[in-house]
Order: C-alpha cells, then structure tokens, then sequence
C-alpha cells in the first residue's frame, strides 16, 4: 500500500526524534519491560486475543519538559486466538517503535499516552488451516496506558491502542517491570 501524507509525516517525526534521542547520555537502568494479554479487534472480524510484549526507556526525565518523562518504546503482539467472521480467520503480527510522555497523577497512578509506527502483518485462513494470503504494511498508531504502582519495580498496567483508525485495536491488561 502507498502511504500517504500523514504516515510521511508521522514517519519523519519519529525518525528525528529517535535520532535525536540517541545523542543522550540514556541511563539504561530505567529500563522497563512490558507483558500483556489483549482483547484484539480487526474490523470486520469478531475479537480474538493477542500476547504483547514490549520495553522502554526514559530519554528525557519529568521536570525538563513539564511534569512527564519522555520515553522511547517498542512492542511486539501476536495473535493467539485469532479474529474470525464465519469459516475466517485473521492472524494479525505488529512490530511497533513509540514515543510516551508518562506522568504521575498520584504516588500511585500514572497516566502514558503514546503514538508511533508499527509494522503490521496479516495472514489470512479458511478454517484455520491453511493460509489464503497475507499482507503487510505500516501504519500510525496511538494509544494510551495507565498503570498502578504496586511497589518500585512493579506495575499493573492497562491499555488501548489502535492502528489506522481502528483498523486493529488492543484493549490491554498486564504488568510493567522497571529494572
């Protein structure tokens, strides 16, 4: 597919702010991992389920540009449970790369919204044998997290995030670990 205006845009922005990012001396011990399950929605398909797996790190800290961190991300998810209409089902792989601005709205509760470009693929089946194509592209997307602190390292987290305009949607549970 040809991507138009927006995903250029979009894919420059994101360029230049992980170029710009990687000139700072990043503090590789605020590392965070990722782990969740997600509702995942495709239009035109019944929900099925998808594993994400994902990380980031904090390049600017909260207090230099406003009360937030700003952090770079990427992200993983897989369907496990596939979207199906009838006999169909959509197998649906993202590879993402994000930016967050993550702020406190407590001791306790913090907020994360997050936009960025992910590489999707989808494969498509009849009665989840065999594969009747696939295809693949990259699209914008943007989301947005909130989490509980439970203690210094760990966090209960949950989230949305759609690709395209809801083309593909994850409704997210799981928990975050801050090394």
């Amino acid at each position: 597919m040809k991507m138009n205006v927006y995903k250029k845009i979009t894919l420059s922005m994101l360029t230049t702010a992980l170029m710009a990012s990687s000139s700072f001396a990043l503090d590789t011990s605020k590392a965070y991992g990722v782990a969740s399950v997600a509702l995942e929605s495709a239009t035109g398909y019944d929900s099925g389920f998808a594993l994400i797996v994902g990380g980031g790190l904090p390049v600017v800290e909260a207090g230099k540009v406003g009360p937030g961190t700003i952090a770079v991300e990427a992200e993983l998810s897989y369907s496990v449970v596939a979207p199906s209409v009838g006999q169909w089902e959509l197998t649906a792989m993202t590879a993402g790369a994000y930016g967050a601005y993550i702020f406190d709205i407590d001791k306790q509760f913090f907020v994360k919204p997050r936009a960025g470009l992910v590489y999707r693929s989808y494969s498509y089946s009849w009665n989840g044998n065999s594969s009747w194509g696939s295809t693949s592209d990259i699209g914008v997307a943007f989301g947005v997290q909130g989490g509980y602190k439970l203690n210094e390292q760990l966090d209960i987290i949950v989230g949305y995030n759609f690709i395209d305009g809801s083309d593909l949607t994850h409704l997210n549970a799981g928990v975050q670990y801050h090394f």
